[in-house]
């Protein structure tokens, strides 16, 4: 039986609750994004499980055993720019960061257009920027070229 999906689905939900949790110990301003997107992986996984659970019960019981990660090296990959994301944002700051980021992103996992690459970045640092600069008015980790 594949479980592929109820194990991602309550994987999200746990991650999503526990970010809801997390968030709710926040100011009122700063909860916002966290909060948002932690109920946005909760509400996502329901989906997700339901699906699981109901090809689980349409299989029966043939067994078709699924690899629960496809590619391990790219999952990995992903982790490791996710870590150096996370430890480079303070010092480097948020915009350099996220826009290397994703750049090295999209090439781990496989995207050689540039115009493709440089586009997705291009719209979301500024989704970014208006999210976070113009709308929430929250202060982001500076530059590493602004700082005196």
């Amino acid at each position: 039986m594949n479980f592929r999906d109820i194990i991602s689905g309550i994987a999200f939900l746990i991650f999503g609750c526990t970010v809801v949790w997390v968030g709710s110990g926040f100011d009122a301003g700063a909860a916002y994004v966290p909060m948002g997107v932690g109920i946005l992986m909760c509400l996502f996984s329901l989906p997700l499980i339901v699906k699981g659970v109901v090809q689980t019960q349409q299989s029966d019981g043939l067994s078709s055993a699924a690899a629960l990660i496809d590619h391990p090296g790219r999952f990995m990959a992903t982790v490791a720019c996710c870590l150096i994301y996370y430890l480079a944002m303070p010092t480097v700051g948020f915009y350099s960061t996220s826009t290397l980021f994703i750049i090295l992103l999209a090439l781990v996992l496989g995207e050689r257009r540039p115009i493709v690459v440089l586009g997705i970045t291009v719209g979301f640092i500024i989704l970014l920027y208006g999210l976070f600069a113009m709308v929430l008015k929250r202060p982001l980790p500076v530059e590493f070229f602004l700082v005196s």
